[in-house]
């Protein structure tokens, strides 16, 4: 796909869900419904089909490397939001634009743009890269965004273990014992996991209008906001592509590592603020990160796309 159809691609589907909020086709918690669906049935069915293909080593080997390389790149991103952090001296702001470097929008806008742009083998690759992400990121966000001397309540075993082996985590672990062994499911649930699979990308960038449909754009559309948007969808993936190149990483996999990063920021930045910071500036500071990354990534994805082709032709 080229980065031209890409960029309009993203705009008409999250504009879809937009509308549909602001015309009252939905409302109310259907934005929550609709991602315990992709997240719970949908999503899995999607990863599972991405794994579908014949096994090869070679793709076996890569899935081990992106692993490594999702662990180095989380622990590179987590140094430079610390450096954020300390800069913008460890207010509310400089809590969301350290969570921000560390993680992006992977589902809901990842997926689908992986899919478009490197089709089956694409999202095959990054489902796996994004296996440590899924099981850091629901326990990291409380520490990472609480104001200090708030107390926590200390998480149950029980809900550790659903925030590590989430249904998509599950559903990579599956896709593999499938890939690797060349199984076959029944050609009734195959058949209905490939449907499934294939509403997960659409829904999600419509789920993603929705949610942006709740905003109030003349509020949040202010320059101040726009630093962390512009960090997060420009300097990061340059510097991401950098390194990549320097370390002669091989074009498939440098593909999913570097949009990964020019994604915009996780949706759920704006839920957990409101969820464990009670300040009314840092619960719209957050809203407006999301917002702003997200339009702005309609435009700079397809020109990191396009970078990419270049860069590995």
């Amino acid at each position: 796909m080229t980065a031209a159809a890409l960029s309009v691609q993203l705009i008409l589907m999250v504009a879809v869900g937009l509308f549909a909020w602001r015309a009252h086709i939905v409302s109310g918690d259907f934005d929550k419904q609709l991602t315990a669906l992709l997240m719970k049935i949908a999503l899995p069915c999607m990863i599972v089909r991405s794994m579908s293909g014949a096994f090869s080593w070679e793709e076996l080997k890569n899935c081990g490397q992106l692993v490594v390389i999702a662990l180095a790149l989380w622990t590179v991103t987590f140094a430079l939001g610390q450096i954020a952090f300390r800069l913008l001296g460890g207010g509310a702001s400089a809590r969301i634009a350290r969570f921000s470097m560390l993680y992006t929008n992977f589902t809901f806008v990842g997926i689908p743009v992986v899919e478009a742009l490197y089709g089956d083998l694409g999202v095959f690759y990054f489902v796996v890269f994004l296996v440590p992400y899924r099981m850091i990121y629901y326990s990291s966000a409380e520490p990472l965004l609480s104001p200090p001397g708030l107390e926590h309540r200390e998480r149950t075993l029980t809900e550790k273990l659903k925030g590590w082996f989430s249904p998509p985590v599950a559903a990579v672990f599956v896709g593999l014992l499938l890939y690797i062994t060349q199984w076959k499911l029944p050609t009734p649930v195959a058949g209905v996991v490939n449907a499934l699979g294939s509403c997960a990308s659409p829904l999600g960038m419509v789920l993603c209008g929705i949610s942006l449909g709740k905003y109030d754009f003349r509020t949040l559309l202010r320059p101040r906001y726009l630093w962390t948007p512009l960090i997060r969808t420009l300097a990061l993936p340059a510097l991401t592509l950098g390194l990549c190149l320097l370390t002669g990483l091989e074009g498939e996999l440098a593909r999913v590592v570097v949009i990964f990063t020019a994604l915009p920021v996780a949706s759920l930045l704006a839920a957990f603020t409101i969820q464990y910071d009670p300040a009314q500036d840092s619960q719209f500071e957050a809203a407006a990160t999301v917002l702003l990354s997200t339009l702005l990534s309609a435009f700079t994805i397809p020109v990191w796309a396009e970078v990419l082709t270049v860069c590995y032709p």
